[in-house]
């Protein structure tokens, strides 16, 4: 599966707009994509570990509402986060 990174995030995985990973769930994914790159724990997880809440998961093409963690993903799925951007 592939991750297609923008933003904070892109600049945390080196410039990568895509990165691929083997994993078969969301939290797999999302751990191999940090081990790879490490910045990305600190922009994605929160001190526990967990997704921070200003992410929003959208697999292909579908925003994920109430992502699970344990959310089964192909070979062919496309991860993407959008942050909610804060301000006034």
């Amino acid at each position: 599966m592939n991750f297609e990174l923008t933003g904070m995030l892109r600049r945390a995985a080196g410039n990568n707009r895509s990165v691929a990973v083997t994993a078969t769930t969301l939290a797999g994914a999302v751990r191999e994509l940090a081990d790879m790159y490490p910045q990305v724990r600190r922009v994605l997880l929160d001190n526990s570990g967990k997704l921070r809440q200003a992410h929003r998961v959208v697999l292909n093409g579908e925003m994920i509402p109430d992502p699970d963690v344990a959310m089964r993903l192909g070979e062919d799925d496309q991860i993407e986060f959008f942050t909610a951007v804060a301000g006034g």
